[in-house]
């Protein structure tokens, strides 16, 4: 067994606290230093250098992911696909998928989606080489696909793929021999809505994945007008700035949102039975609003899983979760607006703890010529849009933003924030309008003062790139502990972003849960390592249209050990562990 195999498959179970004083040897196992002086985070002028470099030639992820034609005539060629990390085959190390679209001359025939089997680094070099194994793995949907969320949702112990697309969703069951099938229709979840971004949690606390699902236009070719036909030539909702381009949203019919139940596996099957009850359980606004990234998020810190929707060009949506029944509280809670109480174009969704007070916090990316917008979490589910004092509001006026990410890219235990840019309107660069349809994704370095740097421009040829990007997916792709990035792009190869610019220590958490939730999503885990406090919620989703592995990253500095690590499961339990060593995978099984 190769050694990063080694370390992912160290496992500790974990108990009460008072049960674990036999285990704390074994956690704190490993060749790295622990215990020593714990220097405090560099200065802002002594900050690390972020360096991504571009991987992707060398990696043979050489798939074009289609969203369309070109000139982007409707308003179903704009949102891009998206893809998926996953350990599919169970042997250590990132598989990915990717989702494809089509074009309006095949939209029910587009290219098959992807299945990326990763064979490790072959020459060395740092760069994993994967290989196209869809169709021995029984996959390749050729409808418009846009999200992927993973899971597992039958508690077997390998990933599941839910694929959103226009038409019927599928729900591809991980038979554990390398091989799918879809069980969609079987399981009630084939939604023929136009979907987007999917989210998995246990909402209700029974033990088993529930999914949510945003929709974003009930859409027919020949419903609406393309871009450039007469009976558009004149309708305010297929212009921008002066500019001719396709229709809507604003006009177009909105398609609700799903939510299925899992209601276990009556029939013994191997299927779970699933019941949308978006309505009973109170996941329904009044009126169907255009879904695009979707994120369940424990915002109250009371244990259970809330759920933030970012709608394009509406209010966004935040369901507060009272014991498996939702209430909105967007409005309420000061997550609905920016502040000035304006509607935004919501495409991407983000949470974390930016400033290091405890309580997740949310950032949201919208249309260009408006700021992503950074609600921070004042306690008492009261939030303020801090995006313009942080640091992030200028740098984000002229961009187009979607996958958005708070992740410690540079290990110094500040949670930094990356998002993916592109617009959606190729035509604007043909007039003076301040952007540009390919745009360089954003990069803010969080200097531990409530602020962020822009640091895009010095971060290496990786961030140099300049595409219409989608989805964003942080992995650790070679193994080395810290956050490399794969980015989604319109008509376009993805982009792997090693990461080479993060020199301090780091410990990954990755827990194994009972019942039906073996991820343990929902959970939360906190860390103390040189009297600084972090946490972590364990999610696969990543807001818009993707997802990734299910482990909680800190980035330690240069604290040589980890003095505490405390896990709230999802059913509330604590655990916790004392005197671990960094610098290592950590698998913590629940008992």
């Amino acid at each position: 067994m190769m050694a990063s195999e080694e370390r992912l498959h160290r496992t500790v179970r974990l108990s009460t606290p008072h049960t674990l004083a036999a285990l704390l040897c074994l956690a704190a196992c490993g060749a790295c230093s622990c215990g020593g002086g714990v220097a405090q985070p560099p200065s802002r002028a002594e900050r690390p250098a972020l360096l991504f470099a571009d991987v992707s030639a060398a990696a043979g992820l050489d798939t074009v992911q289609l969203g369309g034609d070109p000139g982007v005539d409707h308003i179903i060629e704009s949102l891009g696909a998206g893809g998926a990390w996953l350990d599919h085959d169970l042997d250590g190390d990132a598989d990915l998928y990717l989702a494809q679209g089509a074009v309006p001359s095949a939209p029910y025939d587009g290219p098959p989606d992807v299945l990326w089997r990763n064979e490790g680094d072959l020459d060395g070099d740092g760069v994993p080489r994967f290989r196209d194994v869809t169709r021995e793995a029984g996959l390749g949907d050729t409808l418009w696909s846009v999200g992927v969320a993973v899971a597992d949702y039958d508690g077997d112990g390998d990933p599941d793929i839910y694929l959103t697309n226009w038409g019927p969703n599928r729900l591809y069951r991980n038979n554990g021999d390398g091989t799918f099938t879809d069980v969609a229709r079987a399981a009630g979840v084939d939604d023929p809505a136009w979907g987007t971004s999917a989210a998995w949690s246990d909402t209700d606390l029974d033990g088993d994945l529930d999914l949510y699902v945003a929709n974003y236009i009930v859409f027919e070719f020949g419903r609406y007008p393309s871009r450039g036909a007469t009976d558009a030539a004149r309708d305010p909702a297929c212009r921008w700035r002066g500019v001719e381009v396709f229709c809507g949203p604003r006009g177009l019919e909105a398609a609700p949102d799903r939510f299925f139940r899992n209601d276990g596996d009556p029939d013994g099957d191997g299927i779970p039975s699933f019941v949308e009850v978006a309505a009973e359980v109170g996941l329904q606004v009044e009126e169907a609003r255009y879904g695009l990234a979707v994120s369940f998020v424990d915002l109250d810190d009371d244990g259970d899983d809330d759920l933030y929707v970012a709608n394009d060009g509406q209010a966004n949506t935040y369901f507060a979760n009272a014991g498996g029944r939702f209430e909105e509280s967007a409005t309420l809670a000061g997550l609905a607006y920016d502040e000035q109480g304006h509607e935004q174009a919501g495409m991407g969704v983000a949470t974390g703890d930016y400033n290091g007070d405890g309580r997740v916090d949310l950032l949201v990316t919208n249309f260009s010529h408006d700021h992503d917008t950074l609600y921070r979490n004042d306690g008492d589910m009261l939030f303020t849009d801090d995006s313009f004092p942080a640091g992030l509001g200028t740098p984000s006026w002229l961009k187009l933003g979607w996958g958005v990410r708070f992740v410690d890219l540079d290990q110094d235990g500040r949670e930094d924030v990356v998002s993916a840019y592109g617009h959606v309107f190729p035509q604007v660069d043909e007039r003076k309008t301040g952007t540009r349809f390919r745009q360089r994704n954003g990069l803010y370095q969080n200097l531990g003062d409530g602020t962020f740097a822009d640091v895009a421009e010095s971060a290496g040829a990786g961030l140099a790139l300049a595409k219409s990007s989608r989805a964003l997916l942080p992995v650790d792709i070679d193994l080395d502990g810290d956050l490399d990035l794969l980015v989604t792009n319109f008509n376009d190869t993805p982009d792997l972003l090693r990461n080479d610019g993060a020199p301090g220590n780091w410990l990954q958490v990755r827990l194994v849960g009972k019942r039906g939730n073996r991820d343990a999503l929902g959970a939360r885990v906190t860390l103390t390592a040189g009297g600084t406090t972090q946490f972590r919620e364990v999610r696969r989703g990543t807001g818009y249209a993707g997802s990734t592995l299910p482990v909680a990253h800190f980035g330690l500095g240069r604290a040589g050990r980890v003095e505490r690590i405390e896990v709230r499961w999802p059913a509330g339990r604590t655990s916790e562990l004392r005197d671990v060593a960094v610098n290592q995978l950590l698998m913590l099984r629940e008992e």
